[in-house]
């Protein structure tokens, strides 16, 4: 269970935490932890298809979608408009609850309880 708050963004940082999760085996912490990117306007001027990309991403990678021709604004490495998330995991199997907190904002993770009663 992801909550996330980012209006248009919303989507694409759900969507972009599970890839991290299903497709790349981050735990929860781990996947908020991932660099975001988002595309949008997210001030007067800009361009509607603007790519807002955390600057954690390598160069090579920011140089490459500019060659291609995407607008690339580079944001700073943990810029607050990719989003806040928090989110919790339970494993399938034991019950054992996971949580992650987003860095990008206030909050934390605090200690859940062992496992979630009458789960399988």
């Amino acid at each position: 269970m992801l909550g996330c708050m980012g209006a248009d963004g919303r989507p694409q940082i759900q969507l972009q935490l599970h890839s991290a999760m299903i497709d790349h085996g981050l735990d929860i912490q781990e996947a908020i932890e991932s660099p975001q990117f988002l595309s949008g306007r997210f001030g007067l001027g800009e361009a509607r298809d603007t790519l807002h990309m955390e600057g954690r991403f390598p160069g090579e990678t920011l140089n490459a979608l500019t060659q291609r021709g995407h607008i690339v604004n580079r944001w700073g490495a943990w810029n607050e408009m990719a989003g806040h998330v928090h989110g919790i995991t339970i494993d399938p199997r034991s019950g054992i609850l996971g949580g992650g907190s987003d860095p990008r904002s206030d909050g934390a993770a605090g200690r859940l309880a062992d496992s979630v009663p009458g789960w399988p």
